[in-house]
């Protein structure tokens, strides 16, 4: 096998364990709280701890990554992931868990922060498509998978085997990047950490609103937390365009087309996440599936995506990724518009359609829009490879709270509780469901409009951010 594809196999093997333990706690969560005899909304936490970090600081690794180099910061960041791994089946008490989930996530950010530049950089431009898409598909198989996988762990083992799983996988991993990764080229180390502080508090305090609103919804703490958040990212981008060494290159997203390439990619990640959030709701509470059962029909979506990917990114390759990520907006516009009509009565079959048809087109976007987005940038890949992981963490987020949300307009969280719903809660359910793809159709649709925009123009892009850089 050519070294490009092991090196491909290697860093997704290690990449996949990070949206998979963003999700793998998700079920053991109410076990868990039970164990150590604290209360649900602080075994939350458990979860946000690993949110907060991760997403904090991608960026940040990022600039250490062109500096200290793409495979030293990744490697340290698998070993780091298992350690702190191994800390959270050995934690005695909840607040050790929480502080071991966030040092799980800072690992997960050194890792995430590199690993599509190490991808870009194994590949030549012609096969670059193709490879992103199979990086794409191991990031949403984690993101489907991870709910199943704990629940089934949790259930046979116990929650404290849950975190156990990584040990296998980075185990591969480890010896395969440490044999076959090479460190890139470095560049002097110029970190402004005023940028660092402020964007660390914008996005933790995102996170806080987005946890806090899926568990109380919309209440006075969490406006604040908002408008926290907000005053944070004012500041960050005041500082950061006044910077002569800025943590994010502010001149990139000067540039329309290239900004929505981005927005484009976190509005698909949005989407994404409210399938996964809403969907398992609906199957086990309206259509009475068990856990089982759902989490089999749930793992269409990746299965569609893993076999799509790969064929979107080489087509890619050939016609240019404009075409293939409008194409793949469409679709998941489609797929929306079918699952508003999702009620007590559907049948598992059109389910599985409907999640198919949302793979597919996914798969035709992410691939293609994120080798438009990685050809703009002539500098250290490690950089754009940052920006494209916070864009695709931050829609990961705000599409479960935006899921949350907009069920909640129908039915509340208190109904929401109950393991089955019938008759005229059923039917509430349904009507919030309704609501969620009829703005999934909006989403869509600015994905598509934000492809349009770039269509035929990724090189008058590169051209003019190139010469900037000179």
């Amino acid at each position: 096998m050519e070294r490009k594809w092991i090196i491909l196999i290697s860093v997704a093997l290690g990449t996949i364990m990070v949206p998979i333990n963003a999700t793998i706690v998700n079920v053991s969560l109410p076990t868990i709280a039970e164990y150590f005899q604290v209360t649900v909304p602080i075994a939350q936490w458990i979860v946000n701890s690993y949110l907060i970090t991760l997403v904090c600081l991608v960026l940040l690794f990022g600039r250490l990554g062109a500096h200290y180099g793409k495979k030293t910061i990744y490697v340290t960041g698998l070993v780091g992931f298992l350690f702190s791994s191994f800390l959270c089946y050995l934690s005695p008490s909840v607040l050790a868990l929480i502080i071991s989930r966030a040092l799980q996530g800072l690992t997960a950010a050194m890792m995430l922060s590199v690993s599509l530049g190490i991808v870009k950089d194994a590949f030549p431009e012609g096969e670059r498509g193709k490879s992103l898409g199979i990086y794409a598909v191991a990031i949403a198989t984690g993101m489907a998978l991870g709910p199943s996988i704990g629940g089934m762990i949790d259930f046979v083992q116990g929650w404290r085997y849950v975190f156990l799983f990584n040990i296998p996988l980075g185990i591969i991993s480890f010896l395969l990047c440490y044999w076959t990764l090479e460190n890139d080229k470095t560049s002097k180390l110029r970190l402004n950490i005023g940028s660092v502080v402020l964007q660390f508090f914008w996005l933790f305090f995102m996170v806080c609103v987005v946890s806090e609103t899926q568990i109380y919804g919309i209440v006075p703490e969490t406006i604040l937390f908002a408008v926290l958040s907000i005053l944070f990212l004012i500041l960050f981008i005041h500082r950061e365009l006044r910077s002569d060494y800025p943590l994010i290159d502010v001149m990139l997203f000067k540039d329309f087309h290239f900004a929505s390439l981005n927005l484009a990619l976190m509005f698909s990640y949005i989407s994404l996440y409210m399938i996964f959030f809403a969907m398992p709701f609906y199957m086990e509470k309206v259509l009475h599936l068990n856990s089982y059962n759902t989490g089999l029909i749930l793992t269409v979506t990746p299965l569609t995506m893993m076999l799509v990917a790969p064929f979107s990114g080489k087509l890619s390759d050939k016609i240019g990724s404009e075409k293939p990520a409008f194409t793949g907006s469409i679709l998941c516009f489609i797929a929306f518009a079918l699952m508003t009509q999702l009620n007590s009565g559907s049948s598992h079959g059109e389910v599985m359609l409907m999640l198919a048809i949302m793979g597919i087109g996914i798969a035709f976007f992410q691939s293609p829009n994120n080798r438009a987005i990685m050809n703009c940038y002539p500098g250290d890949a490690s950089i754009i490879s940052s920006i494209i992981v916070t864009m695709r963490d931050l829609g990961m987020i705000l599409g479960g709270s935006m899921a949350a949300v907009i069920l909640h307009t129908a039915i509340s969280a208190q109904v929401l509780e109950k393991a089955q719903l019938f008759s005229l809660a059923a039917y509430d359910f349904s009507l919030g469901l309704e609501r969620l793809m009829v703005f999934g159709m909006v989403l869509s649709m600015m994905m598509a409009l934000c492809s349009l925009s770039g269509m035929g123009l990724r090189s008058k892009i590169s051209c003019r951010i190139r010469k900037e850089f000179e």
